[in-house]
Parts: structure tokens; sequence; C-alpha cells
């Protein structure tokens, strides 16, 4: 949520003209000088650096606080319980070529999907700010 967030604070500081949008080679650049825009990158940074926090704890922290029974993170269960599988999946966007990858076929194909349209969407807001 504060990654989705800090996209739409810096399109809206794009449509108010506080952040421009330049294409340097084939990856898009921003930048900006507002308040918005800079609220906008800190969302960002927060959101990814906490993914990676919650993902890490996950996997070791909260993988053994659970209740007995319960499978944990890693697909592992304990006594009487029954095994979880987890999945997982995501997106590169290298200039505008999305990589995609997931657990299984069915995630990696719609984080393609994702990439594609995130793609989509930042190229058409570049080509529109050169209007």
């Amino acid at each position: 949520m504060l990654f989705l967030g800090g996209m739409c604070l810096i399109a809206a500081s794009v449509a108010t003209g506080e952040a421009d949008i330049s294409l340097v080679v084939v990856i898009p650049v921003i930048s900006g000088t507002g308040g918005v825009f800079l609220l906008g990158m800190l969302l960002i940074v927060a959101g990814l650096v906490l993914s990676f926090a919650f993902m890490a704890m996950g996997r070791d922290g909260w993988a053994n606080h659970q209740e007995p029974g319960r499978a944990n993170e890693s697909g592992l269960h304990h006594a009487g319980g029954e095994k979880r599988e987890v999945k997982y999946g995501g997106v590169v966007l290298i200039g505008p070529v999305p990589i995609a990858f997931g657990s299984n076929k069915k995630i990696a194909v719609t984080m393609l999907v994702v990439g594609i349209i995130i793609a989509i969407v930042t190229l058409t807001l570049i080509l529109s700010a050169f209007d």
C-alpha cells in the first residue's frame, strides 16, 4: 500500500507540474522539487524496505511463532498440522521491458501482465509529457 500510495503521489506531482518525466535511452527518469514528489519517493522507499523486512521476518522470525498444528511460512508444519504451500512472484522492469518470476506458472504470468500494464502506463505518462 505504501508503494502504491507513493506512485499515486508521484503521478499527482507530475500532473501538477512539480515533477518531470524524461526518457534516458529506454529508462524513464522522474525528477521533482515539490513536497508531494518527496513524500511519494519516501513512501516508495518505505514500502520497499518494509516489504523486504517482512519477508525476512516471515521466513525466520514469524515462522517460529505459529500456533501449534499450523504450518509456518516455510511450508513445514508442526505436529498434527497440515502443510501450507508458500507462493510468491514479482516483476522487474528494466526500462520498458518487464521480467517476471514466480513460484508457479500462474503467478509468473500474472506478474508479467502486471509488468506490461505498468510499462504501458509509464510510457503513456512519458509520451504525454512531451505533448
